[in-house]
């Protein structure tokens, strides 16, 4: 048998980055934030400290940039043993370490990702004197790929970005001063969607992707360290570009509230989801089973199919909420599943999951049954609050988009039980749609158990059914 040792000197990592920035204390941006979406992402990061802050996630209190000749010490050692092939750079701060970050990269051929950090989410600014005119002569020409922020892209091009073709404009002039792309982050322009600009290889393209939330703290550096290490993965660069910001979406989405001040963007949901996958799986597949081994259950299946959905704890969407391909329908000996458990099998019951969830993040699953005044009546007896929502009065611009209606519903049950997820919400019905009755809760297990007990509460001895 090969000895441990022997082993372990053969495993490689798919990828091996640098990462050269500053150092947040707080852990929430800088070096800490780049570390953090490597690992989620899989790559070998290797943090070169640039300039050190004093700063919580209430503001940058203090900035300084390393001695460059500690920086080229630094950067030397990890160039020679570790040949990165690709970089992230951060905030460099003052115009010496810009200098050393671009003969060195250059010379070693490493490909580098900007990000071009002017100031703080907060304001402060995060480039010394001398810092803007030489991030625009010395690193952007050396840059493979730059992404400013709006603000950022505005004061770099000296153009106003105010909206996409603004930000059009401001990505081919920045172009035309060295990289090979430039990506104009859409997060500071307003508007109901995020839209993205990619300038590279001579053509224009957007990303675009539903707002989120208020920003978090350290959610640029995720972009560009997610970009990076997709790039370095030998992703394509749109591809690429689509999945960081993807990544950097979710990771606003399920920030972390570790302070006083703006949460703190969280890459490792991905870690956190991808663990669960198969457990989730799982769950579901075992509910299902309880379920179907039910005895009665079929007057309860709606005429559409029952079905019945899980979501891994950080889902970005219904591709992260596990469902039964095909629904369970009624069939001549009773009940069974179409087909089998999958990840993204079932759109409206996602939806329903990751509205609640929105509102109470524990409440990660839901089944459907057939609305009967019986099992409603006995779900109110289990002590299980109940909500409904009435199709009749749901708004015209929401019934023409399509995957909107149950949101809605859901939003509406959810204000009627005072902002609190309720148990059961139900409706009536309506023109071509079904009544129908949702049984919610923290697991696929947990609502099988109770709409089973429902069940048989309504078919004991002696109950109407």
């Amino acid at each position: 048998m090969q000895p441990v040792k022997a082993v372990m000197r053969e495993l490689k990592p798919r990828a091996k980055v640098l990462a050269v920035a500053g150092l947040d204390p707080s852990g929430g941006a800088g070096l800490a934030a780049d570390v953090r979406t490597f690992m989620a992402l899989g790559v070998y990061c290797a943090p070169v400290v640039a300039a050190i802050t004093s700063q919580d996630t209430k503001g940058v209190y203090r900035v300084e940039a390393v001695g460059g000749e500690l920086l080229r010490a630094q950067l030397e050692a990890v160039l020679a043993d570790l040949r990165p092939g690709w970089a992230k750079v951060g905030v460099l701060y003052s115009p010496d370490n810009m200098e050393v970050v671009a003969s060195l990269l250059g010379g070693a051929g490493v490909k580098m990702v900007l990000d071009p950090v002017l100031s703080a989410g907060t304001g402060q600014p995060l480039v010394g004197p001398g810092g803007l005119k030489a991030l625009r002569e010395r690193l952007l020409p050396e840059a493979f790929i730059i992404t400013p922020n709006a603000k950022e892209a505005a004061r770099l091009s000296g153009l106003k970005v105010r909206d996409a073709e603004d930000a059009r404009r401001a990505a081919k002039a920045l172009a035309d001063l060295g990289p090979e792309g430039v990506i104009v982050k859409g997060g500071h322009i307003a508007g109901d969607q995020v839209v993205d600009i990619l300038y590279y290889d001579g053509g224009f393209y957007e990303f675009r992707r539903p707002r989120v939330g208020p920003d978090a703290h350290g959610s640029g550096c995720v972009f560009s360290s997610a970009l990076t290490a997709l790039l370095a993965l030998g992703r394509p660069v749109l591809a690429a570009v689509e999945e960081a910001g993807d990544l950097a979406a979710g990771a606003i989405r399920w920030a972390l509230s570790v302070g006083s001040g703006r949460p703190v963007a969280n890459p490792g949901f991905r870690l956190i989801n991808e663990a669960e996958r198969y457990a989730v799986l799982r769950e579901v597949e075992e509910a299902v089973k309880a379920l179907l081994s039910e005895p009665g259950l079929a007057y309860f299946v709606p005429e559409v199919g029952a079905q019945l959905a899980m979501a891994l704890p950080m889902p970005t969407g219904p591709g992260d909420v596990a469902a039964v391909d095909g629904r369970m329908v009624r069939t001549m000996d009773g009940v069974r599943a179409v087909g089998p458990v999958r990840f993204g099998a079932s759109d409206h019951m996602a939806r329903v999951v990751l509205t609640a969830m929105r509102h109470d993040p524990s409440v990660r699953a839901a089944l459907n049954l057939a609305y009967r005044p019986s099992l409603l009546e006995a779900l109110g007896e289990m002590g299980l609050k109940l909500a409904s929502f009435d199709r009749r009065r749901e708004p015209p611009d929401v019934a023409a988009v399509e995957g909107a209606s149950l949101p809605w519903g859901v939003e509406e049950a959810i204000r009627a039980s005072g902002g609190a997820v309720p148990d059961v919400i139900y409706d009536l019905g309506g023109h071509g749609k079904e009544a129908m009755i949702r049984i919610l809760g923290r697991s696929a297990h947990e609502v099988v158990e109770k709409a089973v007990r429902a069940i048989r509460i309504v078919r004991a001895p002696g109950q109407p059914i």
